[in-house]
């Protein structure tokens, strides 16, 4: 098999798990985006980053508690929420076409799954929707445009300690930058565009470590504020358990 075979075998895959999903009442609210440095891309065979599909079912609540189950199944990353104002249709757009098009900016925590059995490649992270199970997306700051979004600061707080720190700048340069070439993918590949309204996750600043049973994880961006959410103690408690 090609790799171009692959590729779309695993676009296809991708899809029909997107189509089972709006069957079954979810709505597209936006994308993660994954494999945004060149060393992620190195391992899984690729020179490109690639997204995943975001539905309002994936949601959890700003400062929610979730259960303890559901936690044991979820890694926890730091990123950069760029909340669209305009759509994004590609072929041919820049980092400055995706600024332009940005409403606000957001602080936000990427849950994705945590599996036992790692993706091998890009073509299986891709048929798997880039591992998209869960977010939490904190308030909007509409006066971002003074702010240098590649240089913003995020420190991740477990159990009320320091964890891990991180600026936006490790994803490809600027974060704007990923929505670019994944706005350019996905009008090639699919013909299909980033909308008005939705949210883009555009990428991990800080590492993904495991949630589990009695923690609190919180995101602290320079000047945007903080997001986060916490595990039960007890598997019964919280929500989505």
């Amino acid at each position: 098999m090609t790799m171009i075979v692959a590729h779309r075998q695993a676009v296809d895959a991708r899809r029909q798990l997107i189509v089972g999903y709006l069957r079954d009442g979810m709505q597209i609210v936006g994308i993660k985006i994954a494999l945004t440095s060149p060393d992620a891309q190195t391992r899984l065979g690729t020179d490109r980053p690639i997204w995943g599909w975001l539905t309002d079912a994936m949601e959890i609540a700003d400062g929610a508690v979730i259960g303890a189950t559901q936690g044991a199944r979820l890694r926890a990353e730091a990123e950069l929420v760029f909340e669209l104002g305009a759509d994004i249709v590609g072929p041919g757009i820049t980092a400055r076409d995706v600024l332009a098009a940005t409403a606000a900016i957001r602080p936000g925590i990427e849950l994705p799954a945590r599996n036992v059995t790692a993706p091998a490649s890009a073509g299986d992270l891709i048929a798997r929707n880039a591992m998209a199970t869960h977010f939490v997306v904190g308030a909007s700051f509409a006066d971002w445009h003074r702010l240098d979004l590649s240089l913003l600061g995020v420190v991740v707080e477990m159990n009320g300690e320091p964890a891990s720190s991180g600026c936006p700048a490790i994803i490809m340069g600027h974060p704007a930058e990923a929505i670019a070439t994944v706005a350019n993918d996905l009008a090639r590949e699919e013909g299909g565009a980033l909308r008005a309204g939705q949210l883009i996750f555009t990428g991990g600043i800080t590492p993904a470590v495991a949630l589990g049973p009695n923690m609190t994880v919180e995101a602290n961006f320079s000047h945007l504020g903080r997001v986060g959410l916490a595990v039960a103690a007890d598997p019964s408690i919280g929500v989505g358990s």
